[in-house]
C-alpha cells in the first residue's frame, strides 16, 4: 500500500484506462450498484457508465482529480468523449507508427498490382474463354456477366480486337468473335471478364501473391495499435479530463464536441 500511495496521477489514469479497456471487450455485469447508463445520444447508443472502486477514487481525490462516480450525465459524457478522442489521436498517429501499421499497408498496396495482373490473366482469361463459347455454358457465363454490370451500374466499354486474334479465336478455338456480338452479348462477355478477374483477385490471387496473409497481419497490428492507444492516449486524456482546472475543462469540451460531431454526422446521414 505504501508503494501504491506514491503512485503518480498519470499511473493512476493508466491503470484506470486499462481497466476500462478490459471492460470494453467483456460483457458488462447487469448490477444496479455497478453500472449506470447515461441518457442515450442521438446515435441511440448509451455510453456505459462504470463505477470505480473506492480505493482508486480515493487516490484520484488525493491528486486533486475529479471522481468520475460523482459526475452527472453530461460531465461523464464529456469525460468519456475525451478518453475516446485521446485513444483515436494515438491510434491514428504515434500508435500506428510504433506498431508498424503504415509499413504493412505499404506492403499490401505494393502487392495489389501483381495480384490484379495475375487475376486478370488467369481468372479474367478463363472467364473470357468460357463466355465466348458458342454453347449453353457460354450463354450462362454471359448472363452472369450482364447481371454483374447491371448490379454495379458499370458500362461495357467496347473495342474491336485485331483480325489476327479473332481469326485464331474462330478457326482454332471455335469461339465467338467479340467484334460481331450485339450490345447485350458484348456486355455479358465484358461482365464475365470482370467477374473472373474479381473472383481470382479476392481469393486465389490474394493467397498466391501473399496479400491474404498480409491483410491478416494488418488486422493483428490494428488490434495492438488500439490496445496501445487506449492505454497511453486514452489514459493521458482521462488524466487531463479529471483535472480541476482550465486544462481539464478544455479537454472535456473537446470530448463533448467529438461526440456531438459524431452524432451530427449520423443524424445527417439518416
Amino acid at each position: 500500500m505504501k508503494l501504491f500511495s506514491q503512485a503518480s496521477p498519470a499511473l493512476v489514469a493508466l491503470i484506470y484506462s486499462f481497466n476500462n479497456g478490459v471492460h470494453a471487450f467483456t460483457q458488462p455485469q447487469h448490477q444496479a450498484n455497478r453500472i449506470r447508463r447515461s441518457s442515450p445520444s442521438s446515435l441511440n447508443v448509451n455510453l456505459p457508465r462504470l463505477d470505480l472502486p473506492g480505493a482508486l477514487t480515493d487516490k484520484l481525490e488525493q491528486f486533486d482529480l475529479k471522481n468520475p462516480n460523482a459526475m452527472d450525465d453530461q460531465e461523464y459524457r464529456s469525460y468519456s468523449g475525451a478518453a475516446i478522442a485521446g485513444t483515436l489521436a494515438f491510434f491514428l498517429l504515434p500508435g500506428a507508427i510504433l506498431t508498424g501499421v503504415p509499413d504493412e499497408i505499404g506492403q499490401i498496396v505494393g502487392g495489389l498490382l501483381p495480384d490484379f495482373a495475375f487475376s486478370a490473366v488467369t481468372g479474367g482469361g478463363l472467364a473470357i474463354y468460357v463466355s465466348l463459347r458458342d454453347d449453353e455454358l457460354g450463354e450462362t457465363a454471359r448472363g452472369y456477366g450482364n447481371k454483374l454490370l447491371d448490379t454495379v451500374g458499370l458500362p461495357a466499354l467496347r473495342y474491336d480486337l485485331p483480325e489476327q486474334v479473332t481469326n485464331v479465336m474462330e478457326e482454332k478455338l471455335n469461339l465467338i468473335n467479340p467484334n460481331t456480338m450485339d450490345e447485350k452479348e458484348y456486355s455479358g462477355y465484358a461482365g464475365a471478364a470482370v467477374a473472373g478477374t474479381l473472383l481470382f483477385f479476392l481469393i486465389p490471387g490474394a493467397i498466391i501473391t501473399g496479400e491474404l496473409e498480409a491483410i491478416g497481419e494488418l488486422g493483428a497490428l490494428f488490434v495492438k495499435d488500439f490496445l496501445f492507444s487506449a492505454i497511453i492516449g486514452g489514459g493521458l486524456a482521462i488524466y487531463l479530463s479529471l483535472r480541476n482546472d482550465e486544462i481539464g475543462d478544455t479537454v472535456n469540451s473537446a470530448g463533448s464536441k467529438l461526440l456531438d460531431t459524431i452524432d451530427g454526422l449520423f443524424e445527417g446521414s439518416s
